[in-house]
């Protein structure tokens, strides 16, 4: 007679009797499943929120460019006015002189005016 290694299921009252040490594999197998089914939804939990984390930083990446922007507008706002300023005192100081150089040359035709008709006046 051949003798091997089987399974022996017998069946009474509607019952399955299975061997202890394939009762244990199915056991552990259970277990197993489980903890990947409980692993696999705290995976699933983590790429939502990290989805979520994603969303976020790139609503502030958005709002920094944004403010990069309107930094760059504001910066170039102010190189033009202090442009604008530089042309308006380079214009004054022409102004300046120009108004100096009058005064200068009035006074002296006042003074020569003055010195000559002081001369007439003694001759």
């Amino acid at each position: 007679m051949w003798s091997g290694k089987s399974i022996s299921q017998t069946v009474t009252n509607n019952k399955v009797v299975i061997d202890v040490e394939i009762a244990k594999k199915i056991a552990n197998d259970l277990v197993s499943g489980d903890v990947a089914k409980a692993k696999l939804k705290l995976t699933e939990e983590n790429i939502v929120l990290l989805e979520k984390k994603v969303v976020v930083k790139d609503s502030i990446i958005n709002n920094l460019e944004k403010q990069k922007s309107n930094l760059g507008l504001v910066i170039n706002y102010k190189d033009d006015i202090i442009t604008k300023q530089e042309e308006i005192s380079n214009t004054y100081k022409k102004q300046l002189i120009k108004a100096k150089t009058s005064t200068f040359f009035y006074k002296i035709f006042a003074y020569i005016g003055v010195a000559s008709a002081g001369y007439l006046l003694i001759k």
